[in-house]
């Protein structure tokens, strides 16, 4: 359940799992941080981000103090960027399509 949730809250899941999950199903970056940060040193660096349910690479853009971690306030970010219309970083190497004419 965990792993639907943490996808959930990080806005990368299929639409059909976004549906059938209420607001108060998906988690805060305060919880992901607690169940994600396994060292307990302030953030999920990026073994704790491969070994967590995150359906995406670390975001390295979102590390913004370059410590290779993501610390509750980069996590903040993160999620603020999802809920203002963005959506997980690409994977790395992806190539952005141009904008349709039209």
């Amino acid at each position: 359940m965990k792993k639907l949730l943490f996808c959930i809250g990080l806005g990368a899941c299929g639409a059909l799992s976004v549906l059938s999950a209420s607001a108060q199903d998906i988690p805060t970056p305060e919880q992901i941080m607690a169940d994600n940060d396994k060292n307990k040193d302030g953030g999920i660096d990026k073994a704790e981000w491969a070994a967590s349910p995150a359906p995406f690479p670390f975001p390295e853009e979102f590390d913004t103090n370059h410590d290779g971690k993501i610390d509750l306030m980069e996590l903040q970010a993160l999620f603020a960027s999802f809920q203002n219309g963005g959506g997980p970083p690409p994977p790395p190497g992806a190539a952005s399509a141009p904008p349709a004419q039209g």
